[in-house]
């Protein structure tokens, strides 16, 4: 009986740490959209997505100051998808991400835009001179040749980054709106999607989203993605908003009592005397202190829109 009595209580313990393991665990709640509010060039972003990095993504040191990883889902969402792509086909390939839009969206230093979380800039692929893969941790400007200004040994790598636009213009869950980059490593990239066959459609999507901005530099360096207008940001403005020339002030009628003119006062007025006093000029040592020149901060950015 006893034994009977013990092999119940232990069965009855059994039955109710398994339904106490087995009972679910509290839902967390979703995080609430991202929203991006006004233009590229005049807004903000509200619950913005963090980029974080993954074998096949990682943030350029360079570009890391100041936090400026985030965007909306879908722009956050489409760079990790393109970069995963190319990662598949090139499986040593890791895409270096510079930055997106402050936590909050808003002005950032030295951009024209990427203040509404809808705007990234993407490094390029690069290989040394026997097509080995290279990580660098800024941007390297490229010349038509393919080669970098600063470094011959850095070249722009066809495959890769043909594989990197690819990817994006063809994301089935966000609409790519623009891909910043000089007008010489365009006609690059489609003579590349040509020459392996890729597809027309894919081909002339492409084409469509690469252009070199106007207004700014020929974004030699690095790509500039643009994502549209999330459908669930009714506040979102499409197009960056370009600055109106200010009018021109008019002139105010004449006082019916006006003063004399400068010019007549200074006739009525006696010549200045000479001074009595000798005047010791200083003698010139051939040297010009040179003055001091101020330096207008580079502009990144397409501003205004292109």
């Amino acid at each position: 009986m006893r034994r009977s009595l013990g092999s119940t209580i232990l069965a009855c313990a059994i039955a109710l740490a398994t339904v106490a393991g087995a009972a679910p665990s509290p839902k967390r709640a979703p995080p609430p959209p991202s929203k991006s509010v006004g233009a590229p060039n005049k807004g903000h972003l509200e619950n913005g997505v963090r980029v974080e990095p993954t074998p096949y993504l990682r943030i350029l040191g360079a570009y890391a100051a100041g936090d400026v990883r985030y965007g909306t889902r879908e722009l956050v969402d489409a760079i990790d998808r393109a970069a995963r792509e190319v990662h598949r086909r090139f499986p040593e390939a890791q895409l270096g991400v510079g930055q997106l839009s402050k936590k909050g969206g808003g002005n950032i230093e030295r951009h024209h835009s990427h203040e509404s979380g809808r705007d990234a800039d993407l490094g390029f692929y690069l290989v040394d001179a026997l097509g080995r893969p290279l990580l660098r941790d800024s941007f390297h400007s490229i010349r038509e040749n393919g080669i970098a200004t600063s470094d011959p040994s850095v070249r722009f790598d066809d495959g890769r980054n043909w594989a990197l636009v690819a990817a994006l213009a063809s994301d089935p869950h966000a609409h790519v709106t623009h891909i910043f980059v000089a007008t010489h490593l365009r006609t690059r990239l489609l003579a590349y999607g040509a020459k392996i066959g890729a597809a027309p459609a894919v081909r002339q999507r492409v084409a469509d989203l690469l252009m070199q901005p106007k207004h700014a530099l020929p974004h030699d360096d690095h790509f500039h993605v643009r994502v549209a207008c999330p459908a669930n940001s009714a506040e979102c403005v499409e197009f960056p908003v370009v600055a109106q020339p200010k009018k021109a002030k008019q002139a105010k009628p004449p006082k019916a009592h006006a003063e004399p003119e400068r010019a007549e006062v200074a006739k009525a007025s006696p010549k200045a005397q000479p001074s009595p006093h000798k005047i010791t000029r200083a003698r010139s040592t051939g040297k010009v202190k040179p003055e001091p020149i101020a330096v207008t901060p580079t502009q990144e950015d397409d501003a205004p829109y292109p």
